[in-house]
């Protein structure tokens, strides 16, 4: 015992040789506070209380490969957290060790006016960068996550976006990276691999394209430091419509011809309760506004120059009259209010109100998936149809099953592919919603595999996912982890076993 304490004082030294002693604790007061997230589910690794044996707040580039270096030689775990608003586990450590707090790399190092880009540090907002962007008529395209998200940590988990089929995928932003591999050397891509050239511009090869080469590891393939992303210009003009729709069948094809003639710069499919809970706080107010609502609604976000949005209304109002569609924002001017919030997340500055995706009624999202154009009605019917054969759909003491379903459907790249998200009314908090959002969870993987749909589970820890891919696709990354972290430091437990 006496040893393993000598062990954790000549650690704690170390760490403080890098960083000074005042950014480096063992504290139990401190460490615990590292010890889980804000999600509720109690399968999730993430509700359990697991905390590092060290924190560390690093401050650049260099330290972090320090950091990195005693880790290797004690062989402890490493786990990167930076604003800390994760739902899944991927900041709980697993197994002890290090785990390294990135707040002091707080910089926006650049914003490049004539390029459109911003180089920035990990433990930069997307309410920061946005607000610089803005002063400069500019906007960063991010999903739906609270203003306070680490900019580079969303982006390496690589969502849907409000304008990504005009812009992109979000991880499609990438130009260039500083990185810390797990042997603690510096690696660049593209241009930035040239000591040669001052600037990131060109985020390929040289050789094998490693531009996403982070995007989804969750830290296993090493730590980003720094980031050089694309910005974008604002339009002139910008304007809203809602086009209303009572069976998903027609929103769908509205949706997907939208989609393909890439008209609007924010695009969405949005259904049932997913806006309505987002305005009330209780079951009763929830019911009362589906009710009153149409059932599908395309929410669509113009923006360039007034002769622009003068076609894109134009073509939308064509296309909805063809297809049954209400512009419902002609007839009941209340919806502004959902305007003006949705407004704010199609130029990617989002207001505080988006925190209840993850607090209140309507968090629950159960499940997501990659449907082809042709299949996002058939995806939402199979997402109906676990939730009419769960056993509390008719248990009218609990809940009316009418009222969980719902969907988000983003359209990627000129429509040839959608992410799809499907939820239910529930409070995350609630038990025996937690058994109904686990069953229906585990259920709709095999519900869309008799339609040859590809559905992933939403609420699990990321642990749980990557195994279940079969064949060499697996090996391989597997290869590739074993090569660049031999030891297993790197967010062990959290993509490979």
């Amino acid at each position: 015992m006496e040893d393993k304490r000598i062990d954790n004082n000549r650690i704690l030294s170390e760490l403080a040789n890098i960083v000074g002693s005042e950014w480096v604790s063992n504290e139990p007061e401190i460490v615990y506070a590292y010890s889980r997230d804000v999600n509720m589910y109690p399968e999730n690794l993430s509700s359990v209380l697991r905390p590092p044996h060290y924190v560390v707040l690093p401050s650049t580039s260099e330290e972090v490969q320090k950091i990195v270096a005693v880790a290797r030689t004690h062989k402890l775990p490493i786990i990167v957290q930076t604003t800390g608003l994760n739902i899944a586990g991927v900041c709980v450590p697993s197994r002890g060790g290090i785990l390294m707090d990135m707040k002091r790399m707080d910089k926006v190092i650049e914003i490049d006016e004539v390029n459109c880009t911003a180089t920035i540090q990990p433990y930069v907002t997307i309410a920061r960068l946005s607000c610089e962007l803005q002063k400069r008529k500019m906007f960063l395209p991010v999903p739906g996550n609270p203003s306070t998200a680490s900019v580079i940590s969303n982006i390496l988990v690589g969502l849907g976006l409000k304008v990504t089929n005009r812009v992109g995928r979000q991880e499609q932003g990438i130009v260039g990276f500083k990185m810390i591999l797990p042997d603690g050397s510096i690696f660049k891509i593209g241009s930035g691999a040239d000591p040669f050239i001052p600037k990131d511009f060109w985020p390929h090869g040289p050789g094998p394209d490693l531009q996403l080469f982070p995007v989804h590891a969750i830290g296993t393939t090493g730590i980003v430091t720094e980031m050089t992303i694309k910005c974008w210009l604002r339009g002139e003009k910008y304007k809203e419509l809602w086009v209303s729709y009572e069976d998903i069948d027609n929103a769908a094809k509205a949706y997907a011809e939208l989609a393909k003639m890439e008209i609007c710069k924010g695009i969405n499919l949005y259904g049932g309760n997913k806006y309505t809970s987002y305005a009330t706080d209780t079951r009763e107010a929830m019911e009362r506004m589906v009710r009153a609502n149409p059932e599908f609604q395309l929410v669509l976000s113009m923006e360039g120059t007034k002769r622009r949005l003068e076609y894109e209304e134009k073509v939308v109002r064509r296309i909805a009259e063809k297809t049954g569609g209400i512009i419902i924002t002609d007839k009941f001017n209340p919806y502004e209010s959902f305007v003006e919030s949705h407004a704010g997340m199609s130029g990617s500055f989002y207001s505080d109100y988006s925190m209840k995706y993850w607090g209140s009624r309507g968090a629950n999202w159960v499940a997501a998936g990659f449907p082809s154009p042709d299949k996002v009605a058939e995806m939402y019917k199979v997402y109906c149809q676990a939730i009419m054969d769960d056993p509390e759909y008719s248990d009218s003491d609990f809940g009316n099953g009418e009222y969980w379903r719902s969907i988000i459907a983003y359209p990627y790249e000129g429509g040839h592919y959608y992410f799809n998200e499907h939820g239910i009314d529930s409070h995350p908090g609630d038990p025996k919603w937690q058994r109904v959002v686990k069953r229906i969870g585990a259920a709709l993987p095999r519900y869309g595999a008799q339609r040859g749909l590809l559905i992933m589970g939403f609420n699990r820890a990321p642990r749980e996912g990557l195994p279940r891919v079969t064949g060499p696709y697996y090996d391989l990354a597997k290869k590739i982890n074993n090569k660049l972290d031999p030891e297993g430091i790197m967010q062990p437990g959290f993509v490979f076993p």
